[in-house]
């Protein structure tokens, strides 16, 4: 029997196919048999006898996920309803409206509005909230079915009931679905120092021609310094979609990376087989915790090729390639079937799962992690992810203010504001006046601030007055938290620059989409400063590199 199989890189998708790894001894064919067969009777034996009722898909469903979650998180099945996401990125388009939508205190809310779609030529904007998607109420909804509603084939008609900031009755629009294409690449720029700036998001089908587009164009614009490639953020998607866009920037015949497993036919090399468009450009990669998979691949290349200086914290450490299996019956067995390996032959991968089902410490201490040397003799190490060539911390917020991102403050004071304002001047900054709006705003909504100082003072306050301690304890315990008290009345202003940069970039962000918040962000970006830095000063580049001319 003939199957037609898809095989993904780490969380994401790659064009292949896999023939059946064959049982090889008699053995483990016993034993497959015999686990089989009493699997099945431990099933029917159930379905038929137990006191209650019991679903038998779902009884099935049960035992699979049991088996599965024993490998690794990314061995999984998929029945009809939970494989889109995967769907959308291989073909790279779905039929929707042009949003994306989200909760926040248990609303359903609008994210983001595509350009070019239905629901922005229909006026709906960011901080639109859903109360209805045709007549269904959508509020004890899951996020997950809500989506599914608002999609649908193209030409169809939805019907959205929207309230929205500002006004005192809910409306209705009908929207017609079209095909909707992923964008991939969500700003590309230029500094005033020629450096280019391409942001991508996601490896999906036609990522690399986004990516060849905006670099082309840049090209264009000016005689480019330098260009940062940003994987912030990027959990991964197609080997392909990696593999080409490796391939605008190393030279034809390099190795870009491999992939081995059990089976032979997992055994693969990919190597550039077109002449870079931008094979003298410097370049820096920023990357985070959050930069996975394909993400990696193309990271892992650029490092191992001296190509790139990769700027910014470790990345994820997914470097294990997955295989989908057609089960039948709109079923599908996501399989994790090879590992993958840079050019220099290093594997990034960081939790060992074999290791940790024989109960042992699933990730290699850094004292055992094998050194492996790229091109022009670096050193790097396997397992853990990447490690940057300059490791460079993302902005820290303080407590203060990452109490009100938890809160939503930034999100609701921003569709507020839009409400009140039909545009803002270029070059907007949040200044004095917005931010004495945004004091007032967090007041009415209730927000107050208690430190864990404050907190631990007052279950201090509580341990001394049922311990019975001397009452001049307490009354000094008392006397400290005031003084807390009174610091925190004053954390608005200490913090006002950081409120100010987080109001400036989400309020820019809802009259200008998208790619206008991205690129109010970059003015506060420091991992983008730096990587500018860097490409602007040629003899640290060189030497970060190892090169010598």
């Amino acid at each position: 029997m003939r199957r037609k199989v898809l095989v993904i890189l780490s969380v994401l998708l790659i064009g292949t196919s896999i023939g059946f790894v064959a049982i090889q001894n008699s053995d483990t064919f016993f034993e497959v048999k015999r686990s089989i067969d009493l699997f099945g009777t431990v099933y029917k034996d159930v379905i038929d006898n137990y006191v209650d009722p019991v679903s038998p898909q779902q009884f099935m469903r049960t035992g699979i996920d049991a088996m599965l979650a024993s490998l690794d998180p990314y061995t999984v099945y998929m029945d009809k309803g939970n494989s889109g996401e995967i769907d959308m990125l291989t073909t790279g388009k779905y039929g929707g409206i042009g949003v994306s939508i989200g909760t926040a205190n248990g609303k359903v809310i609008i994210t983001g509005v595509f350009d070019g779609y239905s629901a922005q030529r229909q006026g709906l904007r960011i901080g639109d909230q859903i109360l209805k998607i045709d007549s269904s109420d959508v509020s004890k909804m899951k996020l997950n079915d809500i989506s599914n509603m608002v999609r649908g084939e193209p030409g169809s008609q939805v019907t959205l009931t929207i309230k929205r900031e500002g006004e005192e009755k809910p409306f209705t629009v009908v929207l017609v679905r079209t095909e909707v294409r992923l964008k991939s690449v969500s700003y590309y720029g230029i500094a005033d120092s020629s450096i280019g700036f391409i942001k991508l998001d996601q490896f999906s089908r036609g990522s690399d021609q986004e990516v060849r587009d905006a670099l082309t164009d840049l090209m264009a614009r000016t005689k480019l310094k330098g260009l940062i490639l940003d994987l912030r953020n990027n959990p991964g998607g197609l080997l392909e979609s990696a593999v080409n866009i490796a391939e605008l920037f190393v030279p034809k015949g390099s190795v870009i990376v491999m992939t081995k497993g059990r089976n032979p036919s997992s055994d693969k090399k990919y190597v550039s087989d077109q002449d870079p468009i931008a094979p003298n450009i410097p370049m820096a990669v920023l990357v985070n915790g959050n930069s996975a998979s394909a993400s990696e691949i193309v990271t892992g290349a650029l490092q191992d090729l001296d190509r790139a200086v990769i700027v910014g914290t470790t990345t994820f450490g997914k470097g294990l390639v997955q295989t989908i299996l057609p089960l039948g019956y709109d079923a599908e067995l996501k399989i994790t079937t090879a590992k993958y390996y840079t050019p220099s032959g290093r594997c990034i991968q960081k939790i060992n799962y074999e290791r940790r089902r024989d109960g042992e410490n699933a990730i290699l201490p850094d004292s055992l992690r094998k050194e492996f040397r790229t091109l022009d003799g670096r050193g790097v190490y396997e397992a853990g992810g990447i490690t940057p060539d300059s490791i460079v911390a993302s902005e820290k917020y303080s407590d203060y203010v990452l109490q009100l991102m938890r809160g939503g403050y930034f999100f609701n004071f921003a569709t507020n504001f839009r409400s009140k304002h039909d545009s803002i001047p270029s070059g907007f900054t949040a200044g004095k006046e917005v931010l004495n709006e945004f004091r007032d705003f967090i007041e009415k909504n209730n927000f107050t601030y208690s430190s864990r100082l404050a907190q631990m003072m007052g279950e201090a306050h509580n341990l001394a007055s049922s311990s019975h301690y001397d009452p001049s304890i307490d009354k000094d315990i008392i006397a400290i938290a005031d003084k807390i008290r009174a610091d925190e009345r004053g954390l608005f202003e200490k913090h006002s620059k950081e409120i100010s940069e987080l109001l400036s970039t989400e309020i820019i962000g809802r009259f200008g989409g998208d790619t206008a918040q991205t690129k109010a962000a970059l003015r506060y970006d420091r991992q983008a400063k730096v990587a500018e830095s860097l490409l602007e000063n040629f003899p640290v580049y060189d030497r970060i590199l190892g090169l010598s001319h």
